[in-house]
Order: structure tokens, then C-alpha cells, then sequence
């Protein structure tokens, strides 16, 4: 009898008795069927059709025991759950999502329970579903789950349009949607001025940004490898919604230009300077 108690403990939690609930296992960790379990008991009703996609979302999934945990997880959305699409830019869309995300176990539905029903998405496409793990670590904003076009077979993360740090749109949403606006024609440069911008969220003194040179006025020479000019624009100061456009200070005001010297090292460069 103790033997077949026992083992019938690894698939009832007393503390959710519903007469229209499924059995489900007891998590090992917490001693009641956890999040990680519900989701688990669901690995065979979905599949991504790519291995190494399913497995990312299931370690995900298997990884979240706690409340305060839920809003890590990822879930495979199938593409026919979003509609009116609008591009971006390169490789990065914008959908409404039908169903929302995911915030808590029903018990009396035996279902999850979803907010933000059609709400607006992004959907980026994933460059290499192999290595996926380093996109998602390289993506700043909050991160719903996978789908995949049906007609050109992308694999696509979806996204919110908040930064995952800060829970909101941040200065470095804002920079984020304009990187397609400007190059300095030099990746190296390109990406130490994005990631400065990428790792400002509230703090604007951290960001760089690409200035054109006819952006600057009076140049005049100090010594060598060092100018002064006028900068017609002004630095960065917030960004104003009325207009969608940052606002600035300092018009016109004068400012000294360096030659970079190693390009490679540009980060040592901009840490000696005083």
C-alpha cells in the first residue's frame, strides 16, 4: 500500500483538486507540480520541425519552477497567430499577436493564462537557429518565443518592443530601431558605437553616436592629429515623443576631433582619453 501511495505521489498535487484536471508529475525540486512540469507534460503536442529549436525551448521551459519566473519562458508560436504585418527594416518585422503572453497556470481551465491579446510584436529573423543561445543573449529586447514563416521557412524570435532590463521602452530601444540609418562603412566602429547605444538605458551620457562630417563646422587645426570645430547638431539630451526624434543641446557648439589610431583597439582609445 505505502509503495503504491509513493509512487502515485509523483503524479498528484493535493493542493490543485479539480475533478477536470489532468494528472501531472511532481517537480523534484519543489515538491508540487511546478511550472516546469505543465509545460514539460506538452513537449509532444509541439514542434518547431528543427531539433536544436525545440530543445532551447524546452530548457527554457523545464527551467522555470517560480512565479516570478514565468516571464522568462519561451513557447512555440505558430506563425497563423499573428496578422497585420508591417516591415521594419532589414529582417525585423512588426505583427499583432492574437493570443498574448503567457502570466500564469489556470487551474480551473487546466490552461494557461495569457495577457496582451493582440498586442504588437516584432518579429526578427534568427540569422543561425544552431547558435541560438547567442542571439537571444545579444537581443535587448524582452523575448516572447520562436515561429517560423511557412513560406520562406525563417525561423523568427518574437519580441516585445520593450527592453528586457528595464521593462519599458528605453534609450536603447530607441537606438536600436535606428541602426539601419547610418554606418560609419567599418564594422569594428559600427558595432563599439552600437553597443555603447545598446547599453544605454536611462543613462545617455554612455551613448556614442555616428556624426557625418558635414555635420561639423570651422574646422581648424590644433596640433597634430587633433582639429577643432563647430558641430552644427548638438549632443544627444532625450528623446521626445511628439516628434520621434531625439532631442538636443549644444547646438553648434565646439567641439575637438582625434584621429583613432587603431582601429581594431578602438575601446583602449576611448579609454585613455581623458
Amino acid at each position: 500500500m505505502d509503495s503504491f501511495t509513493n509512487s502515485n505521489k509523483k503524479l498528484f498535487n493535493s493542493s490543485h483538486i479539480n475533478a477536470n484536471e489532468e494528472l501531472y508529475e511532481i517537480c523534484e525540486i519543489c515538491s508540487y507540480t511546478c511550472y516546469a512540469k505543465r509545460f514539460q507534460h506538452y513537449f509532444e503536442n509541439w514542434t518547431s520541425g528543427n531539433n536544436d529549436i525545440d530543445k532551447f525551448i524546452q530548457d527554457t521551459q523545464s527551467s522555470i519552477h517560480k512565479f516570478y519566473d514565468i516571464d522568462k519562458t519561451l513557447e512555440w508560436i505558430p506563425y497563423e497567430r499573428f496578422y497585420n504585418i508591417k516591415h521594419i527594416e532589414e529582417g525585423r518585422y512588426k505583427f499583432n499577436w492574437v493570443d498574448g503572453n503567457i502570466i500564469d497556470w489556470d487551474n480551473k481551465t487546466q490552461s494557461w493564462k495569457r495577457k496582451g491579446q493582440n498586442m504588437s510584436v516584432e518579429l526578427k529573423i534568427l540569422s543561425n537557429p544552431i547558435n541560438i543561445s547567442l542571439e537571444f543573449m545579444d537581443e535587448i529586447n524582452k523575448t516572447y518565443g520562436i515561429t517560423q514563416n511557412p513560406i520562406t521557412n525563417n525561423y523568427m524570435m518574437v519580441l516585445s518592443n520593450k527592453c528586457k532590463e528595464c521593462n519599458d521602452i528605453c534609450y536603447a530601444n530607441r537606438f536600436q530601431l535606428n541602426f539601419k540609418n547610418w554606418t560609419s562603412e567599418n564594422n569594428d566602429i559600427d558595432k563599439f558605437i552600437r553597443d555603447t547605444q545598446l547599453s544605454t538605458h536611462a543613462d545617455l551620457k554612455k551613448a556614442l553616436e555616428w556624426i557625418p562630417y558635414s555635420k561639423l563646422n570651422d574646422i581648424r587645426y590644433i596640433t597634430v592629429n587633433r582639429d577643432r570645430a563647430n558641430w552644427v547638431d548638438g549632443n544627444i539630451i532625450d528623446w521626445v515623443d511628439e516628434t520621434k526624434g531625439w532631442k538636443r543641446g549644444g547646438q553648434n557648439m565646439i567641439v575637438e576631433l582625434k584621429k583613432l589610431n587603431d582601429l581594431k583597439n578602438i575601446t583602449l582609445e576611448f579609454m585613455d582619453e581623458v
